[in-house]
């Protein structure tokens, strides 16, 4: 066991290796590997000094860049037990999520969804859950604003929440939560992803949380 899943207990499995993250991780292996053959060639195109040393700062920003990248997609701080529809396992037992906070601890996933708020104190955010009083379930992030992979993050943990409740016929409160946002009077800064957002974040994980919740509608 690595130290990102040090805590973890034994049957649960990181978002990273549940079947469809493993699918987007060969994808996402492939293209940088095929990125990096492209400078490979111009060395050997342009055997010149100067076009040598341009390619190869090329290759090792696309390096550098492509192992920040595959860092972040292994070390999405969610996990699922075996039972969870990522799995992909046809399970009729409950299914779980737990989330691994910024000081490395892992807690379960209450019942409700959660958004990001800015810490009064440090420099990052909070998860809070959707509820009537916005519990907070601990600093989540030392990240000073919302970026693109913090998006993506919130919106692969959420449809993990639904997805588990989905799988467990619990009542989707989302429209609630929502309802409740617009009450808020800009007390709390929160984004809702997008539904195209949410449909790139997860793909067909997505497309099927859908297919559930029509009937709720």
């Amino acid at each position: 066991m690595n130290r990102f899943e040090e805590g973890l207990p034994h049957h649960f499995v990181v978002f990273s290796q549940t079947p469809k993250a493993q699918e987007h991780s060969r994808r996402l292996y492939l293209r940088f590997c095929a990125f990096l053959v492209t400078p490979l060639i111009g060395i050997l195109a342009f055997q010149t000094i100067i076009m040598s040393i341009f390619f190869l700062g090329f290759f090792l920003v696309i390096l550098i860049f492509g192992k920040r990248e595959w860092m972040r997609w292994q070390c999405i701080p969610f996990a699922v037990n075996p039972s969870h529809p990522m799995m992909e396992l046809d399970s009729d037992k409950e299914a779980e999520v737990m989330i691994r906070l910024h000081d490395g601890r892992w807690v379960e996933a209450g019942e409700n969804r959660y958004r990001l708020i800015a810490d009064d104190l440090l420099s990052g955010y909070n998860l809070v859950a959707l509820d009537d009083d916005y519990s907070i379930l601990g600093y989540f992030t030392e990240a000073k604003s919302i970026d693109a992979n913090l998006r993506r993050v919130m919106a692969l943990l959420n449809q993990s929440l639904a997805l588990r409740d989905a799988h467990n016929d619990v009542q989707d409160d989302i429209e609630d939560a929502r309802q409740r946002e617009t009450l808020d009077y800009g007390l709390l800064n929160r984004d809702w992803p997008e539904e195209m957002e949410m449909d790139d974040a997860a793909g067909p994980i997505a497309k099927k949380l859908k297919r559930q919740e029509q009937p709720l509608q």
